[in-house]
């Protein structure tokens, strides 16, 4: 089984960056950045926050990046020496661009491959705390391991992460992950497009799969119910979160979530 995501603790600090900003996650609260001006912002704001916390407030520190999809590949067929081939399959990088992976300790080992702007990774350095980095699709198939298979009566099972204005698609067989990706949506008619796009991609029975939504939270609720017009096995990972600070968070499932 693979190890559990960590709950934030009143000692921890978790980092979540986005595309157009950050959240500063600790036990008690979360606070959303804009960062406009991308790196030199980000700096200007962990400087300002650390100024304002006592160093011994924290004692742990991780930063999850959001805002490029990442890429898996089976360890037994990882090469780190061509990680940015893997990648390029995907998306080009450039030379603004860190590589980074994380392994993901399943039944089948994966690894994660993802980049990151090399001015956020000097900006953490500079800061002279120990940062732990990852990808949350690292954190999200961590949690889909975590639902042993065996207690599903279907072959398998399609889990749905859904953040703002994307849905993470995850395929799992008993317990091998047979297909990811990640999907823009804002509307209802385009998560129905996608997701039957799936259903259909690997002929897909009704009795066949379990569609499981990580997370209920109720900004997504038109999603959750257009899924349930059309497919009748739908089950949530967990309960409905009405924690009002998730509302700045733009992926709340894993808001709470320290790497």
């Amino acid at each position: 089984m693979p190890k559990e995501n960590k709950i934030i603790q009143p000692k921890d600090l978790s980092i979540h960056y986005f595309v157009n900003g950050f959240s500063f996650c600790t036990h008690s609260k979360i606070d959303f950045i804009p960062t406009p001006k991308g790196a030199s912002d980000f700096k200007k704001a962990l400087e300002d926050f650390f100024d304002y916390y006592p160093k011994e407030t924290f004692l742990s520190y991780s930063l999850l990046f959001y805002q490029n999809p990442s890429v898996f590949v089976p360890e037994k067929f990882f090469d780190d020496s061509r990680a940015k081939e893997y990648l390029e399959l995907f998306k080009k990088t450039d030379e603004t661009d860190a590589i980074a992976y994380d392994s993901v300790d399943v039944e089948e080992n994966q690894i994660n491959l993802y980049t990151f702007p090399k001015e956020i990774k000097e900006v953490l350095t500079q800061s002279n705390r120990s940062f732990k980095t990852t990808h949350y699709n690292t954190l999200l198939l961590r949690k889909i391991q975590s639902k042993a298979p065996s207690t599903s009566p279907f072959d398998h099972q399609l889990f749905i992460h859904i953040q703002n204005n994307a849905m993470d698609v995850f395929l799992r067989n008993k317990s091998t992950l047979l297909f990811h990706n990640r999907f823009p949506i804002t509307t209802d008619d385009e998560f129905l497009y996608y997701l039957f796009f799936v259903v259909e991609q690997f002929d897909l029975k009704t009795d066949d799969f379990e569609l499981i939504f990580m997370g209920k939270i109720i900004e997504f609720d038109s999603f959750y119910k257009a899924a349930s017009r059309y497919h009748d096995h739908c089950t949530f990972m967990s309960e409905t979160n009405q924690n009002p600070d998730l509302a700045t968070h733009q992926a709340p499932f894993l808001a709470s979530y320290f790497c």
